[in-house]
């Protein structure tokens, strides 16, 4: 199994799920009941639309060995800062 990382979890998210290939679950709970109270408030506001509730119980990652880390730019105006994304079509200059 080489280049393959598996974790098992000890403690477990709790996610509930929309049944969408394009879109992974965002938001972890700490608690099954808290997930499905999740569920339950996404279901009431998109009626029609089925969600599940998941456990995690383990993690499988596969190592690339061709990728390239990416650069880490700084922001201006100090670490953390936050910018805001540039207008469509821009060039990025001034």
């Amino acid at each position: 199994m080489s280049g393959i990382t598996v974790t098992l979890r000890e403690a477990f998210a709790f996610m509930a799920w929309r049944r969408n290939p394009s879109r992974d679950p965002r938001f972890r709970h700490q608690t099954a009941e808290q997930a499905m109270a999740d569920a339950e408030r996404l279901a009431k506001e998109r009626p029609g639309s089925t969600y599940i509730v998941l456990q995690e119980i383990a993690r499988v990652t596969a190592a690339d060995s061709n990728s390239v880390p990416a650069a880490q730019a700084s922001a201006a105006g100090g670490a953390g800062r936050r910018l805001s994304p540039l207008p469509s079509g821009s060039k990025g200059g001034a």
